[in-house]
């Protein structure tokens, strides 16, 4: 992944303030195929009309190569034949959290995109909105039936020519996993129990995904199904892990694939040796289809709803391509061959 927000600002996009942006606008500045500046201003409409200015350009970003769009940069002024941006900001009055506008964001845009980042800045009581936009490999992608492109430092439709070679690009379907809490409660024995579902979707449009597998690994409890002879077939490390595959031949667009298992653990053991700490971790992937991850964190030192226990959550991230998740925790080719083979030098 590129850092975009590091090479304009010199800083990751978490760590931007609202001084970075004012300094970065004290020379003139010019938009880019990479970078796109958004005013929050009555010229361009009531605010949902400048959030749709906003989604547009993330859609052209994730048709291109990805870039970072400023919302609540200074206006635009015309310099002979150049549109140039200095000075004062023009932030956004209304606070979005980021939840909300991050889902906003992905309802409007199809085939579902993934890869964007926001940082919200406050300031005085108004806000800027910073968005980190990866190149997409699920693209064309959409925005009110129309795919958008940077093109010459500007966003427009994109043209017969670009559609059809992104189309030609695509070369696998974009699976997405999720674990879902569904039911805690004690067993006779005085163990404890968490029922959960696994959901995975495939949301091309127009690709099926194939030979799905995927695998779950829970190191603080176990699966009651490895408990279980006929199921047993479908668990390892003792217990500690459900195996799925062979199950699914196709995975179609708008029919996700959904399974339900139990673990089975000791509470007091569980606080004991594991502050009351539980990780989930899911991976999974398809015959064409890239291996991605899903890491879930669990937190029983609270209160317990018996059904739908979501509150367990203490974090989540999720769908991460595992080249990825490599990169982010520094392993190499060399270090793992070095941790599999053995071969130290």
């Amino acid at each position: 992944m590129i850092n975009y927000s590091q090479q304009y600002f010199g800083k990751y996009l978490n760590d931007l303030v609202y001084q970075d942006i004012v300094n970065f606008f004290v020379q003139e500045k010019e938009e880019s195929d990479k970078i796109e500046f958004k005013a929050f201003h009555s010229t361009f409409g009531n605010l949902k009309k400048n959030q749709e200015g906003v989604i547009r350009g993330i859609c052209a970003f994730l048709n291109s190569n990805g870039g970072i769009l400023i919302w609540g940069a200074p206006l635009g002024k015309k310099a002979d034949d150049r549109t140039i941006f200095q000075g004062a900001l023009s932030p956004v009055t209304v606070l979005i959290e980021k939840d909300i506008l991050i889902s906003r964001i992905s309802d409007s845009i199809t085939p579902l995109p993934i890869n964007i980042n926001v940082q919200i800045i406050e300031h005085s009581g108004s806000y800027l909105y910073i968005f980190e936009t990866q190149i997409s490999n699920y693209s064309p992608h959409q925005f009110k039936n129309t795919y958008w492109a940077r093109l010459d430092g500007q966003t427009k439709p994109a043209p017969h020519y670009l559609v059809e070679a992104l189309f030609k690009k695509i070369s696998y379907p974009n699976i997405e996993g999720y674990i879902n809490l569904d039911r805690f409660g004690l067993l006779p024995t005085g163990q404890s129990y968490l029922d959960i579902s696994i959901y995975m979707f495939n949301f091309s449009e127009l690709q099926n995904a194939h030979n799905l597998t995927y695998r779950l690994m829970c190191g603080q409890s176990i699966f009651a199904g490895s408990l279980d002879q006929d199921t047993s077939q479908h668990y390892i490390l003792d217990g500690h892990m459900y195996v799925h595959k062979d199950f699914n031949d196709i995975l179609h667009f708008g029919a996700p694939d959904r399974n339900t298992q139990r673990l089975i653990f000791d509470l007091e053991q569980l606080g004991d040796n594991h502050n009351y700490e539980m990780d989930l971790i899911l991976t999974f992937g398809g015959k064409r289809s890239p291996l991605k991850l899903s890491e879930y964190k669990l937190d029983f030192s609270g209160p317990i709803a018996s059904v739908n226990p979501v509150g367990l959550f203490s974090s989540r991230k999720e769908n991460i391509l595992m080249s990825d998740h490599q990169k982010e925790i520094g392993s190499t080719r060399e270090n793992q061959l070095d941790s599999i083979l053995k071969r130290w030098i």
